[in-house]
């Protein structure tokens, strides 16, 4: 278990560990931000919180359950299998010990076993490091920003990515229990057989809630993830889940972040990296000089595979000038969380320890808090929401990576997928897969070029059917399989073999179809239209218009006007093809389908002129194309004349705009500054949040202390003078003032001129001999009627130093009457002796 915190965090960590209830069953490590200059108490302080032992991290100490292991703050620390690993920090930005590098090492160790908790802080620091322990099926705390004295750590990591439970520092010790990977009975044990129905039922509800549907996910990844959110919410079963999930649309959306896994890095699986870019090498010395090379990333969650393979190929291209026209790389995801850090391109520096040197230097810029993408980088990058389950594909892609992705997916979906791949990618482009995915005997299209590392090349063969882009909205709207049902049942087997021979009956017909709906979007491609169609760049549409080649768009929106008005299918005269030496005709008709009518767009060749067939309503296209004509010209008089006016306020707003640039300019260069400033003082308030929380703690022990020795100093039996080494009272006990006649005041006045009630001859030389190194002296001082011994001690320091001196007085009066007393009777026997030893004269 790994516990990060940083300013204010000495509380949270108290009261987190004060009420843990399965601590004892982990090895506890506490990365907590701290001055490296100063001593740090806080093993001592976070002692007295909890009956675990608490001790300081040492390198190469095993890992030992139910110990509290205090990372020291000048060093950061990894975990290497079952001991832990200490290291300088060097020149590495940002706080230490590093919360990212200790987490992220738990999850790479330890996998679902980990267990990350973030307290009170300010930063971003852990945010990666709880979301790698997220990835890899461990489970995640974070303190509730609310009950934070700083909340800059707890709501970084809410913002980067899902996290299991959030609450106050106490609640998440006595909730750990029910969260811990380890726990018997806890996430990842199997849900009652009868609860297969009600999980079909909760990815409809999920799918109304954010419009993702889950029902094509695995089983298993459905029931781990389920589980969790039933821990997390204490739900007693799944029926009482549901209605959760039903009444609480936050409990929606954190079960559908649970199953989009963000877990990404920097060069991951740097061989993989290597067996990449040997192969992009000689691809890109085949390319022509001026052609774009084009990458897509699906499942890019927050960027950094997008950049690191954009930074690959930057450099395989020799880091030219115009990058931007050379490399455009396409980053996915339906996780807009991860697509808002993509964008911000700002990262930790242990994200980027996997980073060679070279290209390091070349592409990330240092910054106080870590690093950011180099411009050049981030300006060929595009990240954009997007479904690969449902939305149509990028066209004319050189590479996609879709690393751990695919092992969500049932088989069919998988499938599907694969085929819109090979469908995007241009002959002899590359797939690359994680390690855990691979393609099926029955996707057709690539060849294997690396197989141990999952890199595929696009050939020859015809893109497979399922390549084709699936019906956004009618999938959508599609009821979800109930998970009972097996993905790869034969019944499926049956339906998929029907539907392939439909497809190819379709196609020896020699006509193709796109199929709309009744608002004209495209919902289903019949037969194969790669010749007609192309998928334009920038943002995707599923209008059936902006699909077709240039040469078909003005007729085929022609005719889908006037087949919706008259209900009646419609054709188009002939149209050349000049790139494939061709005619070809339009058709449109209406087609009734369950209850809707939707419009059935077909592309017919022209063997010869001989076979062309007689189109319907020639005459009316006739009409309807000169009307447009006339529209056409009236709007362009209309557009010159408003573009005449838009030329004058244009100059306007050009001379506004560079006024506009040199403020923003300015502006931007003061922002630096003041961020700068703002980073130096939030590391000093860190610093001294911690130091005044030891200070108050201290203060506190100081206090009871003081209390102490004055009930000690008011139950003495003897008077007592502290004087400091130039003679000065310091200190008193109410019996001294039977002698010296000493009030409040007198404190700081030297002892030598308060009044005595008695003459104690030689205290000043006895006083300034201890003080001076002297030994202990005694004095006696009697006024007749009470006699005390005044003793004069040295006052020394724990080094031996004398500070100053201690008087105590002690009342002897009653041993001095007594020896008086025995004086007396002895001088008297010692008479009367001498006198009988004389005898009578």
């Amino acid at each position: 278990m790994a516990i990060g915190a940083s300013a204010g965090g000495l509380e949270a960590l108290q009261s987190f560990l004060g009420d843990l209830q399965a601590g004892a069953g982990s090895a506890l490590l506490i990365a907590q931000h701290l001055a490296p200059g100063h001593p740090s108490l806080i093993v001592d302080l976070l002692s007295r919180a909890t009956d675990l032992p608490v001790v300081e991290a040492i390198d190469g100490a095993a890992l030992v359950a139910g110990q509290v292991t205090v990372i020291p703050p000048s060093v950061d620390a990894r975990v290497v299998g079952t001991r832990i690993a200490l290291q300088d920090r060097g020149d590495r930005p940002g706080p230490c010990p590093s919360i990212d590098l200790l987490m992220e090492s738990i999850a790479e160790q330890w996998g679902p076993h980990a267990v990350g908790v973030i307290l009170s802080g300010t930063g971003s620091d852990g945010a990666h490091g709880l979301r790698a322990i997220r990835g890899a099926g461990g489970c995640t705390m974070v303190q509730s920003p609310d009950s934070a004295r700083f909340d800059g750590m707890p709501r970084a990591a809410l913002a980067i990515g899902s996290v299991d439970l959030v609450a106050d520092p106490a609640d998440l010790g006595r909730r750990i229990a029910d969260l811990s990977p380890d726990r018997d009975g806890a996430v990842g044990q199997p849900l009652p057989a009868s609860a297969a129905d009600m999980r079909s039922s909760i990815t409809g509800q999920l799918r109304h809630a954010v419009g993702i549907d889950f029902s094509r996910y695995k089983e298993s990844t459905l029931r781990r993830q389920i589980q969790r959110r039933m821990a997390v919410r204490q739900a007693a079963d799944i029926d009482a889940y549901f209605d959760l999930l039903a009444k609480d649309p936050a409990e929606g959306q954190a079960l559908a972040g649970n199953l989009l896994v963000t877990v990404t890095s920097f060069f991951r699986d740097p061989e993989a990296f290597d067996a990449l870019g040997e192969h992009l090498r000689g691809y890109v010395r085949s390319l022509e000089e001026d052609r774009c090379l084009r990458v897509w990333v699906p499942g890019c969650a927050t960027g950094e595979e997008a950049y690191s393979i954009a930074i690959l190929i930057a450099d395989l291209l020799g880091r030219p000038s115009d990058l931007r026209g050379r490399l455009k790389v396409f980053g996915t995801d339906l996780d807009e969380a991860g697509l808002a850090i993509a964008r911000r391109a700002a990262y930790p520096a242990s994200a980027i320890s996997r980073v060679p040197e070279g290209l390091r230097s070349a592409y990330l810029r240092l910054t106080p808090d870590g690093f950011t993408i180099a411009d050049v980088i981030r300006e060929c990058t595009v990240f954009a929401r997007h479904d690969v389950c449902v939305d149509p594909p990028f066209p004319r892609i050189d590479l996609i990576s879709c690393r751990n992705t695919l092992i969500y997916f049932t088989p069919p979906l998988q499938r599907q997928v694969l085929g819109m791949f090979a469908f995007s990618l241009r002959s002899k482009g590359l797939l690359l897969l994680g390690k855990a995915e691979n393609l099926e005997r029955r996707t057709p299209g690539f060849d294997v070029i690396n197989g141990d590392w999952r890199l595929f090349e696009r050939n020859g063969d015809p893109a497979p059917l399922a390549s084709q882009p699936a019906p956004a909205s009618a999938d959508r709207r599609a009821k979800a399989r109930p998970a009972s049902q097996g993905p790869s049942s034969a019944a499926d087997d049956v339906l998929e073999r029907e539907v392939e021979l439909l497809h190819s009956l379709i196609r020896e017909t020699g006509q193709a179809y796109l199929v709309l709906d009744d608002e004209h979007r495209l919902v289903h491609v019949v037969g194969d239209v790669a010749d007609y169609c192309q998928i334009p760049e920038g943002r995707l549409t599923t209008a059936a218009g902006s699909f077709l080649r240039p040469e078909l768009q003005d007729q085929a929106r022609t005719l889908f006007l006037l087949c919706r008005a008259d209900r009646a299918p419609v054709a188009s005269s002939p149209i050349r093809l000049d790139d494939l030496g061709l005619d070809v005709v339009l058709t449109a008709r209406p087609v009734p389908v369950a209850g809707t009518t939707m419009t059935a767009l077909g592309i017919t060749r022209l063997i010869s002129s001989d076979h062309a067939p007689a189109t319907i309503r020639d005459q009316d296209l006739d009409r309807e194309i000169a009307r447009l004509e006339r529209e056409l010209l009236a709007s362009q008089d209309t557009l010159r004349r408003s573009l005449a006016e838009l030329q004058s306020a244009n100059e306007e707003l050009e001379a506004s705009s560079e006024e506009l640039q040199a403020s923003s300019e300015e502006l931007q260069a003061s922002s630096e500054e003041l961020q700068a400033s703002n980073e130096e003082l939030q590391a000093t308030n860190e610093e001294l949040g911690t130091l005044n929380q030891q200070l108050r703690l201290r203060g506190d022990e100081l206090q009871q202390l003081n209390a102490d020795l004055e009930n000690i100093q008011a139950s003495l039996s003897q008077g007592m003078v502290i004087v400091d080494e130039r003679l000065r009272v310091a200190r008193f006990t109410p019996l001294a003032v039977r002698v010296f006649a000493l009030l409040d005041t007198d404190i700081g006045q030297p002892l030598t001129i308060v009044p005595t009630t008695m003459q104690i001859p030689a205290l000043e030389d006895a006083l300034r001999d201890v003080v001076s190194g002297g030994p202990r002296r005694s004095l006696q001082a009697s006024d007749g009627s009470m006699s005390y011994l005044v003793q004069v001690l040295p006052y020394r320091s724990p080094s031996g130093t004398c500070l100053g001196a201690i008087v105590t007085l002690t009342d002897v009066s009653e041993m001095v009457a007594l020896r008086n007393a025995a004086e007396s009777a002895l001088a008297a026997l010692r008479e009367t002796a001498q006198m009988d030893a004389d005898g009578p004269d």
